[in-house]
């Protein structure tokens, strides 16, 4: 009874916990690599990852804004005499693959641009 309380506070620390451990992970992989005697530019990114990740983040949720709108299409158009939920999942499932497809090949080609 009680425990839907539980589930927000525990995905919470999940999170932070997960986050956590790989912020430590990765600082512990660095000094010693520094330790080592790496260059420390060795750290430092040529292309921008947050772009990459605000491109790709941004195409999936239009992947799947329009999944939920092919799926609206089909159960609207195609009376099947139930209701038929599997339409929305076919569409964002579609939408969201070809969209992270997409995006594959927008950040491929934004990065042969920068090398060129």
């Amino acid at each position: 009874m009680g425990s839907e309380i539980l589930i927000v506070p525990i995905f919470i620390l999940a999170i932070f916990g997960i986050v956590y451990y790989y912020l430590t992970t990765r600082n512990k992989e660095r000094l010693a690599l520094i330790e080592a005697g790496a260059d420390a530019k060795l750290f430092k990114s040529k292309t921008n990852g947050s772009y990459n990740f605000i491109i790709i983040l941004g195409m999936l949720a239009i992947g799947i804004a329009l999944g939920i709108g092919l799926g609206f299409i089909i159960d609207r158009s195609v009376d099947m005499g139930h209701d038929s939920e599997g339409a929305y999942v076919f569409g964002v499932f579609l939408f969201s693959g070809l969209s992270l497809l997409a995006s594959f090949f927008l950040i491929k080609s934004l990065e042969k641009e920068e090398k060129d």
